[in-house]
Formats: structure tokens, C-alpha cells, sequence
């Protein structure tokens, strides 16, 4: 039975307000804008909490330390830049083999120029405990070596590792030139662009596939 005041009216039942409420992800965002700004070891709760317009409480209630914090801003900065490659590679896939190359780099500097606090914080956060780009390099290889495989294999050649070996390196390229010119020195993002499409192009143009084929046979000795 309900309880009543001293009139004999039941009291107004009381409910949390969620008016002002902050989403995860309006929590990510604020974290991502500091770690951005100061670095995944330097970014704090309180700076956290102060960008975001709300308290280390409510930072902690959601995420329940700064360490899980950071790692779900670099997990979902990770997640957006591996979909959207994976996107690119996908309407590549009925280009030309030169224009797919080029269609791919384009498509990671676009993502610099487009989420450019995720894509700094990707590059740019690199510790032994979660370093994002050793992460995006096991997302993104495998898929590229698969790619160039395949075009090897349309000309009547099978590739092991090599594949794999050429695919790190088109990626670690396209990364350095984003990471120095774009990040580092704040080149502009076209120019860069254009300096790892010609890089890009070059090393497929330059590399024989008995340089691969010699790659996948040395692992055989």
C-alpha cells in the first residue's frame, strides 16, 4: 500500500532526469578531442571531463577506468578507419589494377581529411600496450595481400609471402607519408596524397614477381 502525506495525498514518485545525460559516444568524442590534442598518456579524466561538459563521475560510471577509456576511443577510431578501407577495396575491386592502387591510397588520405582527430590518434598513439597502428596494419595487410594474389594470380603466378611482404610495405609507405608529411610537418593533405599514390605506383611497376617468388622459396630452405 502506498504511503500518504498528512493530507492523505500519495506523493509525486520521483525519477532521475536523463535530460542532460551524455551518450558513450559524446563521451568518445570528448576524449578524442583530448587525446588528439595532448596524447593517450598525457590525456586525463578531469581534461576528458572538462571538454565533454561533464564529470570524472560520469566518465568513470561508463567506462570505469581511463585506461578502458582511451581504448574504446582507439577502438572505434580503428573500427571507422578498417570499415572504410574495407569500403574503398571493395568498389575497387572491378577497376584496373593500376587505378584500384590509386583508388585505395586516395582512400586513406581522405579518411586523414575527413576524421582527422581519428586518424591522428591512430598514428600518433604508439606504446607497447595498444599501439593502433600495429592494430591497423593486422586489419588491413591481409586484405591487400589478397588483392595482389589475386591479380598475380590472374597473370598465371601463385605468391606466398611475398604477397604478404609487398602488401606491408605499399601500407607501411602510404602510412609514413601520412603520418610525417600530414601529421608531423601539417603538409596539405593532397600533396601528401599524391606523393604516396606516385611512391604507390612505382613500387608495383618496379617489382618483379620472381623478387616474390624468392621471398616465399627462402622460406622453404
Amino acid at each position: 500500500m502506498p504511503k500518504t502525506t498528512s493530507s492523505g495525498e500519495v506523493p509525486a514518485k520521483t525519477t532521475r532526469s536523463t535530460r542532460n545525460r551524455p551518450t558513450d559516444d559524446e563521451l568518445l568524442d570528448a576524449a578524442l578531442s583530448v587525446i588528439a590534442d595532448v596524447g593517450a598518456q598525457r590525456a586525463t579524466m578531469d581534461m576528458i571531463a572538462e571538454r565533454g561538459g561533464t564529470s570524472r563521475v560520469t566518465l568513470y560510471a561508463h567506462f570505469g577506468s581511463r585506461d578502458s577509456l582511451v581504448e574504446a576511443v582507439i577502438d572505434r577510431e580503428l573500427t571507422a578507419l578498417t570499415e572504410w578501407m574495407f569500403a574503398a577495396y571493395d568498389k575497387g575491386e572491378t577497376m584496373a589494377y593500376g587505378d584500384r592502387a590509386r583508388y585505395s591510397v586516395q582512400a586513406l588520405f581522405e579518411f586523414a581529411r575527413s576524421q582527422p582527430r581519428g586518424f591522428r590518434v591512430l598514428l600518433t598513439n604508439r606504446d607497447e600496450d595498444h599501439d593502433p597502428g600495429r592494430r591497423l596494419f593486422a586489419a588491413l595487410e591481409p586484405r591487400i595481400a589478397e588483392r595482389l594474389r589475386g591479380n598475380y594470380a590472374e597473370q598465371g603466378d601463385t605468391v606466398g609471402a611475398g604477397a604478404d611482404t609487398l602488401a606491408s610495405m605499399l601500407l607501411g609507405m602510404s602510412l609514413d607519408v601520412a603520418y610525417r608529411a600530414v601529421i608531423v610537418s601539417g603538409a596539405g593533405i593532397d600533396a601528401a596524397c599524391d606523393l604516396a599514390v606516385t611512391a604507390s605506383l612505382a613500387v608495383l611497376r618496379s617489382v618483379e614477381v620472381r623478387q616474390l617468388h624468392a621471398i616465399d622459396e627462402s622460406l622453404d630452405v
